[in-house]
């Protein structure tokens, strides 16, 4: 008896092509997510890779799932991965329920802590907005990098509050506070940060208040002539040598003052959690957002763009950072443009 199912028809003329191309999108994908998570800033095409929009990796596979739609259907499914892969971990996407980090147990009665780290732009375009919507997460720290000059209207926000003002880094506080050390490194002479030590009900507990090098420097020299000849790969390595040795000095710093306390570190580490350079420094830290975040996050840049869509943030290089003795609550991003960085706030408790 003959057999009634038909065979499936091999794909031809344009489904043949919506399936070749699905296919070696979902190949490059991929190899995205290799170069952002294997291979990161270790390689200068992991490197330009980590700090470009992410979003227009989606694209493709948006484009060819309408093709999928009227030519090939069965490669709809392709393009349905792709598009998670990118919505997912490329574009970092962070909920509770995906944070790898150990659940920290702390008394019912545990007096939390509220902080709020912002990167300033020298107070513009419009500090008074940034001021009000981290007055509207209700802290009891504020770090600020950037912070050129006296910060204005800081003693209408935060009337009474402990304040000490060091370079271009300024913490404000309900409690006392006191300078620890200043964060001067050598890998590009300058200063770049502070650690103060804030006497909370609980006891007393570092902070760190940072702003590290940014990579946008080493990248900019990643076009025309020397990147034929190699000149400038070779320049972008130099200069990534120097921010991890940066990034070292500054834990080195860190772990020089910390002795038993429970150590806070935020501020504007001009890289994303994902990075090899931010892990290998920071990555035995919890990263708030990664433990209580919803969403992207994303903090940088808050400004008009050339060839992107203004005010349309790609990257979350502002962190608040904890020891494991803490116990991650609450983390969220700003929204509003008062300066080229949305503000961070998160509520710890130990």
């Amino acid at each position: 008896m003959a057999s009634s199912v038909r065979p499936v028809p091999r794909p031809r003329g344009a489904a043949r092509v919506v399936w070749a191309l699905s296919g070696l999108n979902l190949a490059i994908v991929v190899g995205v997510l290799i170069l952002l998570f294997v291979v990161s800033e270790r390689w200068w095409v992991g490197t330009a890779v980590t700090y470009l929009p992410r979003l227009p990796w989606g694209v493709p596979a948006v484009v060819l799932s309408a093709a999928a739609l009227i030519w090939h259907r069965p490669s709809l499914w392709i393009n349905l991965l792709s598009l998670l892969l990118v919505a997912g971990p490329i574009l970092e996407f962070r909920a509770p329920f995906l944070s790898d980090h150990p659940t920290v147990v702390v008394p019912a009665d545990a007096v939390p802590l509220r902080i709020v780290s912002a990167n300033t732009q020298g107070y513009k375009p419009d500090f008074a907005s940034l001021l009000q919507e981290i007055a509207r997460f209700k802290p009891d720290v504020v770090a600020l990098q950037e912070a050129r000059g006296t910060p204005p209207l800081v003693d209408d926000v935060f009337p009474g509050w402990h304040r000490l003002h060091v370079d271009y880094y300024w913490v404000g506080s309900r409690y006392p506070i006191k300078l620890v050390a200043k964060c001067d490194t050598e890998a590009f002479d300058r200063p770049a940060g502070i650690l103060v030590e804030i006497e909370t009900p609980q006891g007393p507990v570092l902070l760190a208040d940072l702003h590290q090098m940014t990579a946008r420097r080493g990248l900019k020299g990643m076009a025309g002539s020397e990147l034929l000849t190699g000149a400038a790969q070779s320049d972008l390595d130099g200069f990534q040598t120097l921010r991890q040795f940066e990034s070292d000095e500054l834990r080195g710093i860190i772990q020089q003052h910390v002795g038993d306390r429970p150590l806070i570190v935020v501020g504007d580490f001009n890289t994303p959690a994902s990075s090899s350079l931010f892990q290998q420094t920071w990555g035995d830290l919890q990263s708030a957002y990664d433990v209580a975040g919803v969403g992207y996050g994303y903090t940088s840049p808050v400004k008009p763009q050339k060839y992107w869509v203004s005010y349309l943030p790609w990257a979350r290089i502002d962190h608040i950072l904890c020891s494991a003795d803490w116990q991650v609550r609450m983390c969220q991003v700003g929204r509003r443009r008062g300066s080229d960085h949305h503000c961070i706030a998160a509520e710890l408790a130990r």
